[in-house]
């Protein structure tokens, strides 16, 4: 499929994305965000921002870093433009798959519910060019709907789905991790409005292992202490 007729398709999406604005799906991203360490001056990267809806949510948190949003369509990116001006946000149309952003290393990169909609075949592009735009010890977020619900809706609902919209599975996730240099830390299958329909990757670059003794502070050495006295007590062999 050719790229202007993707851009096109988003351009004409406006509408129906602004009529859904903030969602259960889009606060639990920003919810898990904040979870992660989201801070007031964290540098954030919204790779497939459509008209800024979840950028709306990152700046109420991100109020002395910087927010670079990027979205293939135009329209998108100019709606936005309009219904968000803080001076630390910054809105431009470009292709994520080999998109150069501004910010040189972030803390944060997301990829909310876009990977499925855009050629598998540009995925090992995309993940390569997401981790140049990573601090090292910055966090990829990706954020799609599981392959077996994408799978449901192709037969029981396709009006439900998007230009393109296709099943990712894991393994491919993986794969195209390892060929850029990243890992995936955590994987979860989660429920937002059926059951497993949503799935979420935490993703950083890929480390050298290294046996360092684990660092705590004093609270959490005495917590540490009480849970190991309470297990050997309760359940002593």
């Amino acid at each position: 499929m050719r790229k202007s007729e993707v851009k096109k398709y988003y351009d004409n999406y406006i509408t129906e994305q602004y009529s859904i604005g903030v969602n259960d799906r889009i606060f639990m991203l920003y919810e898990k965000l904040k979870s992660l360490g989201l801070t007031s001056t964290s540098e954030v990267i919204e790779l497939g921002c459509g008209i800024g809806v979840v950028t709306h949510l990152i700046r109420k948190t991100v109020t002395l870093g910087q927010i670079e949003s990027v979205d293939i369509s135009g329209e998108s990116i100019e709606f936005a433009k309009e219904k968000i001006k803080n001076s630390n946000v910054s809105f431009y149309e470009g292709d994520v798959t080999e998109y150069i952003p501004k910010i040189k290393q972030a803390d944060f990169v997301t990829l909310f519910d876009v990977i499925e909609h855009i050629p598998i075949e540009l995925h090992e592009k995309l993940f390569v060019n997401a981790s140049k735009m990573l601090k090292s010890n910055g966090w990829l977020l990706v954020n799609i709907p599981s392959p077996e619900s994408v799978e449901w809706d192709k037969i029981n609902a396709p009006e439900a789905l998007q230009i393109i919209d296709q099943p990712i599975p894991l393994e491919l996730i993986a794969k195209n991790c390892s060929n850029a240099g990243l890992e995936i830390l955590k994987f979860e299958n989660y429920s937002i409005w059926v059951e497993n329909d949503y799935n979420f990757f935490l993703i950083r670059k890929k480390k050298t292992f290294e046996n360092r003794p684990l660092k705590l502070n004093n609270i959490q050495k005495a917590k540490r202490k009480a849970w190991r006295t309470k297990f050997k007590k309760l359940y002593k062999y």
